[in-house]
């Protein structure tokens, strides 16, 4: 059974959710948490369906549960509980976040919005993970002061400092004020942390509202910005490993070149012993730093000479390769 966790500190009104929750126990079960620290650890030692976070926490606050998620279950959705929600940040939102419901709501819309999501397999046109202009627009919804780190998948890095959700500084590694922040908030995959404000105090540049932000990236249309976008036209992969073939046990080695969230390409050394429609485990290595071991059941979907197109058997990848493929704008087929 699918489990989805909700991260609230309000004990009272955690209990009004899991009671509001309990007519769909034969559907999913709740697992909850006092704190995105609580939250961080039951994430850790099961696989949740969904995420439903409060924003302003002890300990380990939303936001900061949130840049956990996208940056270790980049692919899990996500539910935003919030006091400072409006209608008019609501609309601009990208639908990285799939819900955001502004606190107090009525607890009974939440089971019926749950079995519509974690009834979805992983829909096409989906962005997974977090943008970046919903991960700031989250930091002015709630007001907060910080000193925002953002990691582009590029190497890039870039600090952002929010005072009570106003955007009033932005460095990058060339950049500095609004061109830093222009480079930035456009992203659709980063990954997210958050630094200690430093006793001296931060200088104030003048302020720099995301909305304003946003609709300026839209009228820039220069080679610039255009260059820094990901070219679909991507090389090769060579990600070795080796293929069992379940029911007649038959084992060899072999090469992923292609990879995405539905399927994947492999290159064999020797003309397949196996058919379309057969299923093979595969195990193989990402060339992550830590040379991730990667291990799948996938279904044959066609062969051409010595190149093998499959299927995952499933497409929830909440092992290294969800992550691997959300950093390297791998989620889609583009061969």
């Amino acid at each position: 059974m699918k489990k989805v966790l909700i991260a609230e500190d309000d004990p009272i009104y955690l209990d009004l959710l899991t009671s509001a929750l309990e007519p769909f126990k034969d559907r999913f079960e709740v697992v909850s948490a006092g704190n995105g620290k609580e939250a961080v650890a039951l994430l850790s030692e099961s696989k949740m369906a969904l995420l439903i976070t409060d924003v302003v926490m002890p300990e380990m606050d939303g936001l900061q549960l949130l840049a956990h998620v996208n940056s270790h279950y980049p692919l899990m959705p996500c539910f935003v509980m919030t006091a400072y929600e409006t209608p008019e940040l609501r609309n601009s939102l990208p639908k990285d976040i799939r819900r955001f419901f502004r606190k107090p709501f009525p607890p009974e819309k939440l089971g019926p919005e749950i079995l519509e999501v974690i009834g979805q397999d992983t829909p096409q046109g989906f962005i997974h993970g977090i943008s970046v202009s919903s991960f700031m627009m989250m930091i002015e919804m709630e007001k907060k002061t910080c000193l925002l780190e953002v990691h582009l998948p590029s190497g890039n890095k870039g600090l952002f400092y929010f005072e009570k959700g106003v955007l009033y500084n932005a460095v990058s590694k060339d950049l500095k004020g609004e061109a830093a922040a222009l480079s930035f908030v456009a992203r659709k995959r980063a990954q997210f942390s958050f630094r200690p404000l430093p006793s001296k105090k931060i200088a104030k540049q003048p302020a720099m509202p995301l909305k304003q932000l946003l609709e300026k990236v839209q009228k820039m249309a220069d080679k610039r910005l255009n260059s820094t976008m990901i070219d679909d036209n991507r090389p090769e992969l060579s990600l070795p490993g080796r293929f069992t073939v379940l029911g007649d046990g038959f084992q060899s080695e072999m090469t992923v070149t292609h990879l995405s969230i539905p399927c994947l390409r492999m290159r064999l050394g020797f003309r397949p012993r196996f058919t379309v429609g057969q299923k093979l485990s595969i195990e193989f290595n990402l060339d992550d730093k830590p040379r991730s071991l990667v291990n799948k059941e996938i279904v044959v979907t066609g062969i051409e000479a010595l190149t093998v197109d499959a299927d995952f058997c499933s497409r929830e990848h909440y092992d290294r390769l969800g992550p691997y493929l959300h950093f390297n704008a791998l989620e889609h087929k583009s061969w």
